[in-house]
C-alpha cells in the first residue's frame, strides 16, 4: 500500500466508479432543477428573463455580465452565445475597460452563494451610480444582497461554496460544482429559447463565430 493510498479518504458510493457517480450526481441535480424551474410559481421568472434578453437584442442594448471565479467562466460562455445572437456584450471586472453602463443597458449577475465579495462590491458600485434598464440575478440564495438587487432573480438548486457539508459524497460535486453545472446548462437552454424566438438558426450563429477560433 502506497502512502497516498493510506491517506486517501474512503468514499462509500456502492463501489461505483467515482467518475460515473459524479456524473450521475450532476444529472440528478439537473433533473431536480428542471422540475423546480418548470413549476408555475417559477417558470414566469425564466420567461421574464428570456423576454428581457430578447428586448435587449432587438433594441440594441448593451449587455454587462458580472461574476467571479468559475461562475465568470460560465458567464463568459453565455456571453459568447449572446454575441452569436447579435448582442453587444461586456464582462464586468475591476480591470476591464468597458463603456459606461447606462439606463438603457442590461446587467446579468451570476453567483451561487449570492455573497461573493468582489461581485457584491462591483454590483453595489454599479447600482449606486446608475439604474440599468434591467438586472437579472442567478443564484442559489435569492435572500442575499445579490439576489435582492435583481429585477428578475432566478433561483437554481445546487450546493455552493456557502453550503458546505461533511457528507461522504460531497467530493462528487465539490464546493460550487453542482450550481455551476446547472447554471451552464440553464443558460445554454436560455440561448436555445432566444434563438427560436429571434428566428436565428445554427447557421446564422455560426456566421458570427470568430474565424480565428
Amino acid at each position: 500500500m502506497t502512502k497516498s493510498e493510506i491517506n486517501a479518504p474512503e468514499y462509500k458510493i456502492n463501489n461505483e466508479k467515482i467518475l460515473f457517480a459524479s456524473m450521475a450526481a450532476i444529472m440528478k441535480n439537473l433533473q431536480a432543477n428542471m422540475a423546480h424551474l418548470s413549476r408555475s410559481k417559477y417558470i414566469k421568472f425564466s420567461e421574464n428573463f428570456i423576454e428581457m434578453i430578447y428586448d435587449g437584442v432587438k433594441n440594441k442594448r448593451k449587455f454587462f455580465l458580472l461574476a467571479s471565479g468559475r461562475s465568470a467562466f460560465i458567464l463568459q460562455c453565455f456571453a459568447t452565445r449572446l454575441v452569436h445572437l447579435g448582442a453587444d456584450v461586456y464582462m464586468v471586472t475591476n480591470l476591464a475597460s468597458n463603456p459606461a453602463l447606462t439606463e438603457n443597458d442590461l446587467l446579468i449577475v451570476l453567483s451561487g452563494s449570492g455573497t461573493t465579495t468582489v461581485v457584491v462590491s462591483l454590483l453595489q458600485n454599479i447600482v449606486n451610480n446608475i439604474k440599468p434598464k434591467g438586472i437579472a440575478c442567478i443564484t442559489s440564495h435569492p435572500e442575499t444582497i445579490i439576489g435582492r438587487i435583481g429585477d428578475i432573480t432566478i433561483k437554481l438548486k445546487g450546493r455552493t461554496k456557502r453550503d458546505q457539508t461533511s457528507a461522504d459524497d460531497a467530493i462528487l460535486t465539490p464546493e460550487g460544482t453542482a450550481f455551476e453545472q446547472v447554471a451552464f446548462t440553464y443558460l445554454d437552454g436560455i440561448i436555445a429559447e432566444l434563438a427560436v424566438k429571434l428566428n436565428i438558426t445554427d447557421t446564422d450563429m455560426l456566421k458570427r463565430h470568430s474565424k480565428e477560433i
